[in-house]
């Protein structure tokens, strides 16, 4: 496969958001080291360290006549009064480590990732000029904010995207099945949450069911009372009787009232026995007990 024909600012935007990557890093890009007219980096690195203070220069190359002029005019070695070290950057086969000058570094764009072919010299140095350090500040905070959360909406897991890269390693069937394995879990997640959701609806209903049934239960009891203090007065009894001295006195009033209809049958048969005797006539048994029974 052919290597992708970098622009050199692609190519530089390419390597800042990749050392962005690195929570440590403060990055530049083509920032001037002090007012206008001054040299300017093509990405400019601060590591975020107490102890140690050593900025890096990375200066961008995507063609060999602009790589072999700057080495033959010296160019580079301007930035070392801003930098500990200063480190080339190209496509991959633009150059190699044998053409890159002494102390300088070597870090080489792949198809797919960067890797430092060859480690600079790091020299030391005190701090910066008053006026980089206002420049760096003033008008680089914001920008280098701004391409550092760029890189966190880039490098940000997506399925797609996970998937167009392990297809092209692994090849499309292994892709395929992580794909559907993504999608499973959201699949799987969505019904957990409507489940979840069904659950409080289900409880929620039955909590109303149960609170309506004590209120039914708390009227039909308040009614029943009602009844049984009604039931206790007529049989004369307090309102506050037990319901075993209630169910006594209902028994016991049966009892009465089926006495009270033996004796009222017999009296209506005496009365019917004077009145058809009293014609002289006497009656057959069943014409003697018709209206009686």
């Amino acid at each position: 496969m052919a290597e992708k024909a970098w622009g050199h600012d692609e190519l530089a935007h390419d390597l800042a958001q990749h050392l962005r990557m690195n929570p440590e890093h403060v990055v530049w890009e083509n920032m001037q080291m002090g007012p206008s007219g001054s040299i300017r980096p093509d990405v400019y690195l601060l590591k975020k360290r107490y102890s140690t203070f050593a900025p890096v220069t990375y200066e961008v190359k995507v063609s060999v006549s602009d790589f072999r002029s700057d080495v033959t005019s010296g160019k580079w070695q301007g930035y070392m009064n801003f930098s500990s070290a200063v480190v080339f950057a190209v496509p991959a086969g633009l150059v190699s480590k044998a053409d890159i000058p002494a102390g300088c570094g070597l870090i080489v764009r792949h198809a797919e990732v960067w890797r430092m072919v060859k480690k600079p010299t790091i020299q030391h140095i005190e701090t910066l000029p008053r006026e980089t350090w206002l420049k760096l500040v003033i008008d680089g905070i914001d920008r280098a904010i701004a391409q550092r959360d760029e890189v966190r909406v880039r490098h940000a897991p997506h399925p797609y995207g996970v998937q167009q890269i392990l297809r092209k390693k692994v090849g499309d069937e292994v892709a395929e099945l992580v794909a559907r394995a993504m999608k499973a879990r959201d699949s799987v997640e969505q019904a957990i949450c409507y489940a979840e959701e069904q659950r409080r609806e289900i409880v929620a209903g039955s909590q109303q069911e149960l609170k309506w049934a004590r209120e039914r239960i708390e009227r039909e009891s308040a009614y029943l009372s009602a009844e049984m203090e009604l039931l206790a007065e007529a049989l004369g009894l307090e309102a506050d009787v037990k319901i075993s001295g209630l169910a006594d006195a209902v028994r016991h009033a049966v009892r009465r009232l089926r006495e009270d209809a033996e004796v009222q049958r017999l009296r209506n048969l005496f009365e019917r026995i004077q009145s058809v005797t009293a014609d002289g006539v006497l009656p057959l048994p069943g014409e003697l007990l018709q209206g009686v029974v």
